[in-house]
């Protein structure tokens, strides 16, 4: 009897996948502990050349930005250190209003960081928006957001320092961490809808704890221009970086272009 080739015959997995070959490019994501929504939809999305690996820094479930900052400060260093462990080829910091909180100085600080400590090229949630709206050619944004007023008006401080004009805003109000995966499409498509303002080049959607992806390409049809969100944006760069195409049909624009 030979085992293996039964085992061979017994195990099927999608996408040309055998148990003994791993996906050939590693991407590694460091989240805050409420996050439920990027491991999934990335790995829903991700092409079958990539597998994502994720380790988490302990955030407390009310949302401020004291309790931003204590995790970025006591966890942040340490979560990345041991995800490069298992040596990634690209790196993404998953935290938009980590980073808004503390102000675009800190954010780019925050980066050269994680490439001094891990040896991995490496990104932040808001260095992947900036850099993807600038792809598109954008300079006037509509924000939206799941957030509560103080992070809100923070974002609008924050890419207004990186040189966006932010014409309006919107946000959900919600201080939960785990409850901000919470809003429903037709909630999303709302909030998304009273933010936006049509004299926009782009309508931006943050936190990477809600499902913003699922709405992308609905308001895309209807606004007419670009629709951008942590999820999409951190997807888009976390491949790029990687040296994987980033081509993802039906999230929109940015990913559906591939460049």
């Amino acid at each position: 009897m030979n085992l293996l080739a039964d085992y061979s015959v017994a195990i099927s997995l999608p996408d040309g996948h055998s148990p003994l070959t791993p996906a050939a490019v590693r991407l590694g994501v460091v989240l805050p502990s409420v996050n439920t929504v990027v491991e999934p939809w990335f790995n829903r999305v991700l092409p079958s050349s990539c597998s994502l690996y994720a380790t988490r820094m302990l955030l407390a479930n009310d949302v401020t930005p004291a309790a931003l900052e204590r995790m970025d400060h006591e966890e942040g260093m340490e979560a990345a250190r041991r995800m490069a462990s298992c040596r990634p080829h690209a790196l993404a910091y998953c935290c938009t209003a980590s980073s808004v909180v503390q102000g675009a100085a800190y954010d780019a600080q925050l980066q050269r960081s994680l490439e001094e400590a891990t040896g991995i090229p490496s990104f932040t949630a808001v260095g992947a928006i900036a850099e993807a709206l600038r792809e598109l050619g954008v300079r006037k944004i509509s924000v939206a957001s799941p957030y509560t007023d103080a992070i809100d008006h923070a974002e609008l401080e924050f890419f207004s320092s990186l040189g966006f004009e932010v014409l309006a805003t919107a946000n959900l109000g919600i201080a939960d961490g785990f409850s901000l995966a919470s809003p429903t499409a037709p909630e999303m498509y709302e909030l998304a809808r009273s933010a936006w303002r049509d004299e926009s080049d782009a309508l931006l959607i943050t936190c990477l704890n809600m499902n913003s992806h699922e709405v992308v390409q609905l308001l895309e049809s209807q606004l007419g221009k670009p629709v951008v969100t942590s999820t999409t944006s951190t997807l888009w760069k976390l491949l790029r970086v990687a040296g994987v195409a980033p081509k993802v049909s039906g999230y929109g624009r940015l990913l559906a272009a591939g460049a």
